[in-house]
């Protein structure tokens, strides 16, 4: 990556993943309230080790890839994330997940980082024509940031993933670039 992409919100920064920020991510991330909202490979509890290897793996996708990873900066530490990936043989399209620590949940921090995310995405990335992110059943407050930003759910798709041993439902969300 020649040069560090910055995105300023109103009292965040998103940036790249740096090395030290290891502590800030696994003090934020080891949360049940996070964990709940994550496949079951995620793991919890999430330690310094975990999050050394998160960036580890941002730091050689920023080397290989185009830049769609950031940490949800305020004041020096990473206290979340938002980023994509490309899904296979669909150039066209991304899907996108995000977290946030607790202590920062109700104060629109990620509903505005959704929306310079997607704004950075929409205008870097020409072919892309569509933003999907799919949230469990009971996440009302990530359903709620998506349509804030002008998210549509698509659909429901039923028993779809497992999650703790239950087979339960994903919520399918999508943003298409002619709706910005």
């Amino acid at each position: 990556m020649n040069k560090e992409i910055v995105l300023k919100g109103n009292g965040f920064t998103l940036r790249p993943y740096r090395k030290e920020d290891y502590i800030s991510i696994a003090e934020n991330e080891n949360n049940k309230k996070i964990a709940i909202n994550f496949p079951d490979n995620f793991p919890s509890p999430y330690t310094e080790k975990d999050a050394k290897e998160l960036i580890a793996q941002n730091l050689k996708w920023y080397k290989e890839k185009n830049f769609l990873n950031f940490v949800i900066d305020i004041d020096g530490q990473a206290v979340g994330a938002i980023g994509s990936s490309m899904i296979k043989n669909t150039p066209f399209m991304i899907s996108f997940g995000f977290w946030l620590g607790e202590k920062y949940w109700g104060k629109g921090i990620m509903t505005e980082a959704i929306k310079i995310y997607t704004k950075y995405v929409f205008a870097t990335f020409k072919d892309i024509q569509r933003i999907e992110a799919s949230v469990y059943s009971w996440n009302e407050g990530s359903k709620k940031v998506l349509i804030k930003n002008g998210f549509k759910l698509e659909g429901i798709l039923r028993k779809s993933v497992q999650k703790d041993g239950k087979i339960i439902d994903k919520y399918m969300f999508s943003k298409l670039r002619n709706e910005q």
